[in-house]
């Protein structure tokens, strides 16, 4: 991230803190008090330094002032004047502002304007392959914390407006909320980030970074799927925040990037995503109903599954009519066997006129009545009970070339041809293409 425009508003809201405390001193309150004074050299330096109108001249007359008078009772206030003009400098000198602000915490571990600069300082000029990045994240954390102290404590000065005030505190409170969010997103501390980070962005709506963070905290995983919901707004209100909280126009381009990818991975497709970035350009927090369909929840999803369950319940009932109809046709080794089955009608009826319709068979039979030569058609009597009735068939074969040789009544054959039709009851089988054998 460049640093440049963060560090300029760095400036102006330390700017906006120095009335809350560690201020420059106010000479006629010292008065009334001993001396802090060595002799009037000291006075007139201090005094050079509060006039000074340069930054650089300022913290010139500053360092020379700590080489006279180290132990000079006034460190606080001259640690403060030097960071106010380090603030000054354009561009500002993160390291100078941090080294600054760690001396004048070292003299006063409550100076508001030093919390309030590592605060937001630590978190936006950490590197993450810093040695001492552990060390620096708890300085962070600690920071915040005496910062929310402090902030808590403040009175209002005289003459402000409560409302001026109340913004001032708002405004320094969402930089501690932030950093204390900050350091727990880091420590995968995540419930404590969320919370954190929520509220700073409450305090600060307009803060795209406090937003892209407050989206990898409610997207870093292990996350049930509500938090999806809140991460993808928080992340889409991140890109979508412009003029000086805008992000930096490389790393908008990177989160927008990072939660399409987020968006697609759960939804399916990017559908409905530039919806979402509208939407957050006017709103900081979805409304209640905010919803992204997870790509098991949309439409097509459903359909689709339907459809392959639907498919798979027809393959498997396939699959069991084989089984069945593989089993059948193991049964049917004999012509009664065939007969009763199909007289029993219902699934088994319908499975075994399935097996067999179409089928070669070759039975032997008893011929009901004599047949020239040159007949197409016989009635044969094949089921033993059927076959003492005088005149009655079970079988009409149908030939498939006409008879050389007639065949005499009551004369057994053998035959075979394609089971064509039949009848229940009483039973009677049609085949077709059929031949008598020898």
């Amino acid at each position: 991230m460049k640093r440049k425009g963060s560090l300029q508003r760095i400036v102006i809201a330390a700017v906006l803190v120095i009335g809350f405390g560690g201020g420059l001193p106010v000479l006629a309150a010292q008065a009334q008090q001993a001396s802090p004074w060595k002799d009037r050299a000291e006075y007139d330096q201090f005094v050079a330094i509060q006039q000074a109108k340069d930054a650089n001249q300022r913290i010139e007359l500053v360092d020379k002032y700590l080489a006279a008078y180290p132990g000079s009772k006034v460190l606080e206030q001259i640690y403060a004047m030097k960071l106010q003009a380090y603030q000054q400098q354009q561009p500002n000198n993160t390291a100078k502002i941090e080294e600054t602000a760690t001396k004048l915490l070292e003299v006063n571990p409550k100076n508001f304007q030093a919390l309030f600069l590592m605060s937001y300082l630590i978190p936006r000029t950490l590197n993450a392959q810093d040695a001492s990045m552990d060390q620096k994240l708890n300085a962070a954390a600690d920071y915040s914390a005496r910062g929310l102290e402090q902030l808590a404590a403040l009175q209002m000065p005289q003459g402000m407006a409560p409302a001026d005030f109340e913004k001032q505190k708002n405004q320094s409170a969402a930089v501690f909320h932030q950093t204390t969010g900050f350091v727990a997103l880091q420590k995968k501390e995540y419930e404590k980030a969320e919370e954190s980070l929520r509220k700073s962005s409450e305090m600060n709506p307009n803060d795209g970074l406090g937003f892209y963070w407050l989206g990898l905290a409610y997207l870093s995983p292990p996350k049930p799927a509500t938090k999806y919901d809140q991460g993808i707004w928080a992340m889409a209100r991140a890109v979508s925040i412009t003029g000086a909280t805008a992000l930096p126009a490389a790393t908008q381009a990177q989160v927008k990037d990072y939660v399409t990818k987020v968006y697609d991975a759960r939804h399916g497709s990017d559908q409905g995503l530039d919806q979402v970035f509208t939407q957050a350009a006017s709103a900081p927090f979805p409304p209640a109903d905010f919803h992204v369909l997870s790509l098991e929840e949309t439409p097509e999803y459903k359909a689709e599954q339907e459809a392959l369950r639907q498919e798979e319940a027809k393959l498997e009932t396939a699959r069991l009519a084989a089984e069945r109809k593989q089993k059948l046709a193991e049964e049917l080794t004999s012509f009664d066997v065939i007969v009763k089955y199909l007289q029993e009608g219902g699934q088994k009826g319908e499975d075994t006129w399935e097996v067999l319709h179409g089928q070669v068979l070759p039975l032997a039979g008893r011929v009901v009545d004599a047949t020239v030569a040159g007949s197409r058609t016989v009635l044969l009597a094949v089921a033993p009970e059927v076959a003492v009735r005088e005149g009655v068939h079970d079988v009409e074969l149908s030939l498939a070339a006409p008879l050389r040789e007639p065949l005499k009544k009551s004369q057994d054959i053998q035959f075979e041809g394609k089971l064509d039709t039949f009848r229940a009851r009483p039973f009677l089988l049609k085949i077709v293409q059929g031949k008598v054998t020898p």
